[in-house]
């Protein structure tokens, strides 16, 4: 099989990008290949394909053709986190390729079939009511937001959670395996900060413990970084910081993957289950919390160090 959309990985990351080329056609692709794939179940056809979700000073958006998860963050009327990619979980699988969220797989011998992540549950609440009926785009707006999806990936059943309240975004991602799984890595949720944002940092408890800078032209690049529990991003022209945080993974190795495309993104992933046969009955969970906040060139680095101490405290705390 081959991928259809690829995100970076250390191993092999021109195999997993296929070059930054590739997220610029992401919108064509999830847009145009919908008439080679089989029918979608009627609930499936009755879910939102778009919704634009504003709590606070947060703005985000749940995309239907990229398998209804985020798309894009706001903070303040800024742009901080780019629709132009995919975010979620996605498995790379080995001798398969990448499958998950917006990442689709050809069907051999079966030219314009795709196989695909399986959503199967959608539930979208604000101020803790469900949200009823759904229409094809839809504005929902209030003190808090919660969006609960199920899918499979193959032998992987998953449940998703997106929760934004008190000017914080969770994500959860849980895993449980009906079959073994030979994985070559896997990437339980990932956020695009803007192509704008300029430095970044890697810290835990004790501080900053990696800082660097955003190339301005050239070819993407990627790192895995460990020892970090959190990492932030600072867009100069905006004055607007993101950090996310870790707060929850299985024991064993759990790390974040940069991926620096220059004029696309910066992504950053949770990398995990690295070369692992994942075996029947895996239980994982795996939660990271994301805050914004303001500041100058001067400070943004200990803005964000106490952003990420804030979330990282209250958040474990719950």
């Amino acid at each position: 099989m081959t991928s259809t959309c690829l995100h970076g990985s250390t191993k092999a990351f021109s195999e997993f990008c296929y070059g930054v080329m590739v997220c610029c056609v992401l919108t064509w692709f999830l847009t145009t290949s919908t008439a080679a794939e089989e029918p979608r179940s009627p609930q499936v056809r009755d879910w939102p394909q778009k919704v634009v979700v504003t709590v606070g000073d947060i703005r985000t958006r749940i995309d239907g053709p990229k398998l209804w998860t985020l798309s894009g963050i706001d903070y303040q009327g800024k742009m901080v986190a780019t629709e132009d990619s995919a975010y979620g979980t996605v498995l790379t699988i080995r001798g398969v390729g990448h499958l998950g969220t917006a990442h689709f797989l050809d069907v051999p011998g079966k030219p314009g079939q795709v196989e695909k992540e399986d959503v199967t549950h959608l539930k979208l609440l604000v101020d803790d009511k469900p949200v009823s009926p759904f229409t094809p785009e839809m504005n929902l707006a209030g003190s808090s937001f919660l969006m609960e999806r199920k899918s499979k990936i193959r032998a992987l059943d998953l449940e998703t959670t997106v929760s934004i309240r008190d000017g914080v975004l969770i994500e959860t991602a849980r895993f449980h395996t009906t079959g073994p799984i030979d994985l070559r890595v896997g990437y339980p949720w990932m956020y695009a900060w803007t192509p704008q944002a300029t430095a970044y940092v890697f810290g835990d408890e004790q501080g900053i413990q990696k800082r660097g800078q955003f190339l301005k032209s050239g070819k993407s690049t990627s790192m895995v970084v460990k020892d970090a529990n959190w990492m932030a991003v600072f867009n100069p022209t905006t004055g607007k910081g993101s950090v996310c945080c870790y707060l929850k993974h299985p024991p064993g190795d759990a790390w974040f993957l940069l991926v620096d495309a220059p004029a696309i993104y910066r992504k950053i992933c949770a990398y995990t289950l690295e070369d692992k046969i994942l075996p029947k009955d895996f239980h994982g969970t795996y939660q990271s919390a994301v805050g914004f906040f303001s500041a100058t060139e001067a400070d943004w680095e200990e803005r964000a160090r106490q952003r990420a101490s804030e979330l990282r405290s209250s958040q474990l705390k719950q």
